[in-house]
């Protein structure tokens, strides 16, 4: 059966996934707390509502289930009286138990994880929010008759989440003794290197332009938040930039949307080194995973 929202990227299916995300912003502003805004779910409602993602829509409960998992983990974890090095390290690897668990795909999970160290999420605001956003969705994917194209689920692969674990730690440890243990874990691009990791064919040329799109997608969430007020205003921008900007670049990448958005919830004082932080956790994390499946799949990838 065809879906209300008509094909993929239309126009219909672009404003209806933004209206989600500024109604959260929106209310973020009307309970004056940024808790609310989840640049996860913001990748969550393009992936699902514009692009489709078909490993997200085989399971559809799990677009409820598993990013509330995760977010009770991570909003747990990060009471422990523990370094943050530790505390991502240790719910890094909860979170990709329970991806292998549910024998799922669902990456913007590992972000819902992830955020509330990150942020020092210690209001429970923050899993209302989470339970909400993500049930609406799972609603909006029955209610919009969306469905993938394919049918089985893809298996997680155990030796991928190894070197995802390993490639994590490396950087924690990194940002540790650099003194920039605030950027220990940019959400988004972890979700983008798992989903790298479980796709060996992926072309050189395309991880360059991820690389390229997500400091793009940075600057213009950093900039827009120094030279604006008005949060509705500033969500509204940065989303119109990144669906522009992925067009120019011909890719299909749901956390761009989230890494314009995550400027909003970071600490003023910080935003002004997330751009070159992005850059070069993004420069690390793509080309390590290259070198890797260059390694295991040197005939399942084009070098060119």
């Amino acid at each position: 059966m065809k879906s209300i929202l008509g094909n993929k990227e239309s126009f219909i299916s672009y404003s209806v996934a933004f209206l989600f995300i500024l109604i959260m912003i929106g209310a973020a502003i009307i309970y004056s707390d940024k808790e609310i805004i989840l640049p996860e779910v913001a990748a969550l409602s393009v992936g699902i509502l514009t692009f489709r993602e078909n490993k997200w829509l085989q399971q559809p409960f799990h677009i409820f289930l598993l990013p509330s998992i995760t977010a009770i983990l991570g909003f747990g974890i990060n009471f422990l009286p523990i370094l943050l090095s530790f505390k991502l390290a240790l719910v890094l690897i909860a979170i990709l138990i329970v991806l292998k668990i549910f024998k799922s795909q669902l990456a913007p999970a590992l972000a819902t994880g992830l955020l509330p160290i990150l942020t020092n999420a210690e209001s429970f605001i923050f899993l209302y929010a989470i339970f909400l956003f993500v049930f609406l969705l799972f609603l909006s994917i029955k209610i919009f008759k969306l469905k993938p194209t394919e049918n089985a689920v893809p298996m997680i692969y155990t030796s991928h989440n190894r070197w995802l674990i390993g490639l994590c730690i490396v950087w924690f440890v990194a940002c540790y003794f650099s003194g920039f243990t605030h950027f220990s874990a940019i959400p988004p691009i972890i979700v983008i290197s798992f989903e790298s990791l479980n796709n060996p064919t992926l072309k050189l040329t395309v991880r360059i332009k991820r690389i390229l799109v997500m400091f793009m997608a940075t600057m213009t969430g950093c900039l827009t938040m120094h030279y604006l007020d008005n949060w509705l205003i500033i969500g509204l921008i940065d989303l119109i930039i990144v669906m522009f900007v992925l067009k120019l670049t011909d890719l299909r990448l749901p956390p761009a949307f989230a890494m314009v958005i995550l400027p909003m919830i970071l600490p003023s004082d910080s935003i002004k080194y997330l751009p070159v932080a992005t850059l070069i956790m993004s420069i690390f994390f793509m080309l390590s995973i290259y070198i890797i499946q260059k390694i295991a799949y040197p005939k399942a990838i084009d070098f060119k």
